[in-house]
């Protein structure tokens, strides 16, 4: 499932780099080459190209899922980081409350403390503020 020597974990790096730059053409090849020249560019040549085919096929359905899990976490933190605080569901993100009988009186909202916004649980918890 995972690599266990270096040596393959490195072919799955490469993979994977070379997955990404890859433009998905195919390589020319000339045409009026030599029978000879053929067989030893062929017996020379190896395999670098890979697909997205491939680097599934090797990571599995297990890697895949682990990859993919991986992936939203990462933007999960990202949108936490880039938007930390969500609007207060007590106030409606005024920051304030009306009075029931005089709806001209206010007074600063109790859950947020009159800021309007909250943290996002996720900020809570992975980033203890």
């Amino acid at each position: 499932m995972f690599p266990t020597a270096p040596s393959d974990a490195m072919n799955l790096v490469v993979q994977i780099a070379v997955a990404f730059t890859s433009t998905g053409a195919p390589n020319p090849h000339p045409t009026n080459a030599a029978a000879a020249g053929n067989a030893a560019g062929q017996a020379v040549e190896t395999n670098t190209s890979s697909t997205s085919a491939d680097i599934a096929s090797t990571l599995g359905p297990t890697g895949m899922l682990v990859l993919l899990v991986f992936a939203a976490f990462a933007a999960y933190v990202l949108s936490l980081r880039l938007h930390p605080n969500a609007k207060c569901n007590r106030c409606k993100g005024a920051g304030r409350h009306k009075g029931s009988i005089f709806s001209y009186a206010q007074r600063p909202c109790s859950s947020c403390k009159g800021r309007g916004v909250h943290p996002r649980l996720g900020r809570k918890v992975l980033f203890k503020t």
